[in-house]
C-alpha cells in the first residue's frame, strides 16, 4: 500500500506543472449605461462596451436594468452593485505578426462590422479611415455621422465621424471603434489608425510589426 501511495504522489507531482489552477476572481457591476457598463474584475475597473472583453469577462449586454456578463462561456445576469465570484482563466493574449511589402507598407486583411476588407497599418492616422466608396461597399451609412472637413495632401475633403460596431484583424478585435469616412475614393485601402491601435501593444522586431491586444 505504501509503494502505491508513493507512485500516486510521484504521478501527481509530475503532472501538476501541466495544469493551471484559475484564481477565484470577483466580478462586479459598478455602473450601468446603454450598451456599456463599469465593471470591476478583481481590483481592476473599466467602462466596457457591449461585445467587449475585459480581464477575461465578456459584456454581452447592458442597460439601466442590469448587465449580462459571460465568464468561461457561461452568461450571468448582474444587477447594479451585484457581484459574482468565479474560477476562470484569462484568455491568452492574441498577437499578430505583419510583414512589410516591397515598399515597406504593412497590409493586413481584416473585417469591419464582420465584413472583409483590407487595411494598411497607419500609426500616423488618428482614427480608422475609410473612403466613401469603401464605406458604401461595407454598407456603412456614414452620412448619419458627424460632418467634418479634413485637409488631405491635395485639398480639403468633406468627411464624417462614425462609430463602427467592430474592427478585427487576425485574432484581434475591438468593438465600438471611432472612424473617419472621407468623401470619394481615397484612401484606396482602409487605414488601420489609432482608434484601433490604441488598444494594442505595438512593437517591431527587425522589419516585422507585432500587435498584441491589451485587456
Amino acid at each position: 500500500m505504501g509503494i502505491i501511495r508513493l507512485i500516486l504522489l510521484a504521478l501527481i507531482m509530475n503532472l501538476a506543472p501541466g495544469f493551471a489552477v484559475a484564481d477565484e476572481v470577483a466580478v462586479k457591476v459598478i455602473a450601468l449605461f446603454a450598451d456599456k457598463a463599469l465593471l470591476q474584475v478583481g481590483d481592476k475597473q473599466k467602462i466596457v462596451n457591449k461585445g467587449e472583453t475585459f480581464e477575461g469577462v465578456l459584456l454581452q449586454s447592458a442597460s439601466g436594468r442590469g448587465a449580462v456578463v459571460v465568464i468561461d462561456g457561461k452568461p450571468t445576469n448582474l444587477d447594479l452593485n451585484q457581484s459574482i465570484a468565479g474560477n476562470f482563466k484569462k484568455p491568452e493574449r492574441s498577437n499578430l505578426r505583419i510583414y512589410p511589402d516591397s515598399h515597406g507598407m504593412y497590409f493586413v486583411d481584416g473585417k469591419i462590422n464582420g465584413q472583409s476588407t483590407r487595411f494598411v497599418v497607419d500609426t500616423g492616422a488618428t482614427m480608422v479611415t475609410l473612403s466613401g466608396n469603401k464605406a458604401r461597399q461595407l454598407n456603412i451609412d456614414f452620412r448619419k455621422g458627424i460632418p467634418e472637413t479634413v485637409q488631405t495632401a491635395a485639398s480639403l475633403v468633406p468627411a464624417w465621424v462614425v462609430r463602427l460596431d467592430s474592427v478585427s484583424v487576425g485574432g484581434l478585435r475591438v468593438s465600438n471603434v471611432e472612424a473617419f469616412v472621407l468623401a470619394g475614393e481615397h484612401p484606396a485601402e482602409a487605414l488601420l489608425g489609432n482608434s484601433f491601435l490604441q488598444h494594442m501593444q505595438i512593437q517591431k522586431a527587425g522589419s516585422v510589426l507585432e500587435l498584441k491586444q491589451r485587456f
